[in-house]
């Protein structure tokens, strides 16, 4: 097996339309890939030339379905990236590579491409940050994973908000979790609870895409309203250092909830 890392999409039936899209942005924009590539799913298998379809059966739950996915992936480290996160640019194959050197070197349990949440210190290697025990949100779906570690943090019954906060609380007492400083690529994040972003959809027309698009609605008035303000409070948020945040919510629990 090739460095024994593969690529793993995570999808489901539900999200079978928009598969060739993102394949054909794979292609597109990531022809340097040279590791296997599989897409999970529940009952429909991709006809995607060159993918490998993992089925999980009926969809009891999220990770229940994950887990049974993952049970399949012979490779030992996987990049995992969501059905609707588009490339939008060329991939960094070198960079990439530097990832997975490093994920080896350091036998990292989770190596996060994208910096929502700021590292608490730096590595020696400045392509690298990386993250204490106890912060929130150390464990994300997508980057690139041990997949022992994940399958370990994948309790049956959770879905994927679950998973990135309570998952976090698990890995509180391991170190190995790491965020990546500079860029892999852009990506086009197509659909929002269920629902295309319009902007996304509007990209999509532009790069010639069949995503699929009456297959679901568009994100607009109030639902698209209330999720940029929810999407404004993460942002805001995570500009308080969280052992402050984390200070704030154990005190209003002392202070707001009685015995």
């Amino acid at each position: 097996m090739k460095d024994d890392f593969a690529i793993l999409v995570l999808s489901c039936d539900k999200y079978a339309h928009i598969w060739p899209a993102f394949f054909a942005c794979f292609r597109k924009y990531f022809p340097e890939c040279r590791w296997p590539v599989y897409l999970g799913s529940n009952e429909l298998a991709c006809s995607e030339p060159g993918v490998v379809t993992l089925l999980s059966g009926e969809d009891i739950d999220w990770s229940t379905s994950f887990l049974r996915i993952l049970r399949q992936v012979p490779e030992r480290r996987l990049f995992i990236i969501l059905e609707d996160l588009l490339l939008a640019s060329p991939m960094n194959a070198s960079l990439f590579e530097q990832v997975i050197d490093f994920q080896r070197a350091e036998e990292a349990r989770l190596i996060k491409y994208f910096r929502a949440t700021k590292p608490d210190k730096p590595h020696q290697n400045p392509l690298f940050g990386m993250y204490d025990r106890g912060a929130p949100y150390r464990a994300v779906v997508v980057g690139f994973w041990d997949k022992a570690c994940l399958e370990s943090l994948l309790i049956p019954g959770e879905n994927p908000w679950n998973f990135e906060i309570l998952g976090s609380y698990r890995t509180s007492y391991s170190d190995g979790f790491y965020c990546l400083n500079d860029k892999l690529c852009d990506f086009a994040n197509m659909i929002e609870k269920g629902k295309w972003y319009p902007e996304a959809l509007a990209w999509a027309h532009r790069e010639g895409l069949n995503v699929g698009e009456s297959f679901r609605p568009t994100l607009r008035g109030r639902t698209r309203l209330i999720s940029g303000l929810q999407i404004l409070y993460y942002k805001v948020m995570l500009k308080v250092p969280w052992r402050r945040r984390l200070w704030l919510m154990n005190w209003l629990r002392k202070l707001l909830i009685s015995y």
